[in-house]
């Protein structure tokens, strides 16, 4: 047997599909949100069980022959996603509704392929900064009536330029439709539409002087390979190689730097590129099993065979290790590290072009050794 997950709107009973109707007639058990189960007719004699609050205790209870309410379209960041998650043992038939997206771009006019979506439901806000700082429309999808004001101020932190239209109850008759403004009361089924005045500029980080070189940080961001987990970077400085990383695969970071007032500079960079991150105000030698798993670590400074160990050992099959230096200290002990775990050595010269008299001349910088490790299969 089945369980049949039926999407429902904010237009209720009446935006059913007559076999979503007969569906819900015919059930015994169904499962929903309070404001969901109150769309339900009479007619319906099912027994109505709300989710409870924590929701995913609740999941267990759902048994094959049963039904589910769902928001809109149940796959979409909805009900029906978390069960194929979390009830892998579950047989589904979806039903679904219009999504909360396809509606609001209908509203808009907004072609939807040309649209960034971005849930905010019990998730980190960062991937909305980083939506919005491409230039393309972005479709957040709310927890509350409190999330436009978030969005607002998180994107007025970030210096971005965008406005915002807050779609409520769409679908339903009290939908409304309108530019967003501080006083407004929003109702908790919202959604926010982004649209920015255009792409934002180049990100420059903030920094006292304490940054990778944005040539060096290129090759070393290339040297890490960006992905959509975490990288560990220690001795962060600006946090510039990190949120670089992140910026070019969709990852998130974990910063070590021991300076307090250089990590509430990382924190601040990350929030502004539209970064998820944990800022570690600690020496670079403290690792931490409580960190997210690592599939890079980039040491900009502080290492040492014990860092370089501890880093090995955390970091999963196929994960890399990148550690620059300058010192010649550092590049004999990037050698060593080489001879004892593997790896390859690589340097880099840069010269910039510098006037000389009348003329100008390159003026080489101090070379930059990179240790770059892959964790193999054991």
């Amino acid at each position: 047997m089945t369980v049949v997950v039926v999407g429902i709107g904010a237009d209720g009973w009446s935006g059913l599909t007559d076999g979503a109707r007969r569906e819900l007639e015919d059930a015994t058990v169904i499962h929903g949100a309070p404001r969901q189960l109150e769309y339900l007719p009479p007619t319906v004699t099912a027994q109505r069980r709300p989710w409870p609050s924590p929701l995913l205790p609740g999941l267990d209870a759902v048994q094959p022959g049963q039904h589910v309410l769902a928001s809109g379209d149940p796959l979409f960041y909805g009900i029906g996603a978390t069960l194929t998650r979390h009830r892998p043992d579950l047989t589904l038939r979806v039903l679904p509704h219009f999504s909360s997206f396809a509606l609001a771009c209908a509203r808009l006019c907004w072609p939807a392929e040309d649209v960034t979506v971005v849930s905010a439901v019990a998730r980190d806000l960062a991937p909305i900064v980083r939506a919005a700082r491409t230039g393309r429309r972005v479709i957040v999808l709310s927890e509350s009536g409190r999330t436009p004001e978030l969005v607002a101020d998180l994107l007025a932190d970030a210096g971005l330029q965008a406005r915002l239209t807050v779609l409520e109850q769409l679908g339903g008759p009290r939908e409304r439709v309108s530019p967003w403004r501080r006083d407004a009361q929003v109702d908790d089924l919202n959604v926010i539409a982004i649209e920015p005045d255009s792409a934002a500029p180049p990100f420059e980080f903030e920094h006292d002087g304490q940054i990778t070189k944005a040539d060096i940080r290129a090759f070393t961001v290339a040297a890490l390979v960006p992905s959509d987990g975490w990288i560990w970077d220690f001795g962060a400085g600006s946090g510039s190689v990190g949120i670089s990383w992140a910026l070019a695969g969709g990852g998130s970071v974990v910063a070590v730097e021991q300076r307090p007032d250089r990590a509430e500079r990382v924190a601040r960079n990350a929030a502004r590129a539209g970064v998820r991150n944990e800022v570690v105000v600690a020496d670079s030698a403290a690792l931490s099993t409580d960190l997210p798993e690592p599939d890079a670590i980039f040491v900009g400074g502080g290492l040492t065979e014990t860092l370089a160990a501890a880093s090995v050992g955390v970091l999963r099959h196929g994960g890399r290790l990148v550690a620059n230096t300058v010192t010649v200290e550092g590049q004999a002990l990037c050698a060593r590290l080489r001879d004892r775990f593997g790896g390859i050595l690589r340097s880099y010269t840069v010269a910039d072009q510098r006037p000389l008299g009348a003329g100008t001349a390159w003026e080489p910088r101090r070379p930059v050794v990179q240790w770059i490790y892959v964790k193999e299969e054991a």
